[in-house]
């Protein structure tokens, strides 16, 4: 079994930390437009959301 140094464990935490910031901004670029596409759609409604899909 190999150990890890410490080399690798800071690798490991750098593409942890890019990984979670690629997908924090990938969020709050999309936030407005998928949050408020989905704003007044119901699942009591499901023609509406059917509807919404296909705008």
């Amino acid at each position: 079994m190999s150990e890890l140094t410490t080399e690798q464990l800071i690798k490991i935490i750098l593409g942890i930390l890019v990984v979670v910031a690629v997908v924090a901004g990938l969020y709050f670029f999309f936030k407005t437009q998928i949050i408020e596409f989905f704003n007044g759609l119901s699942p009591a409604n499901p023609n509406k959301i059917f509807m919404a899909l296909g705008k």
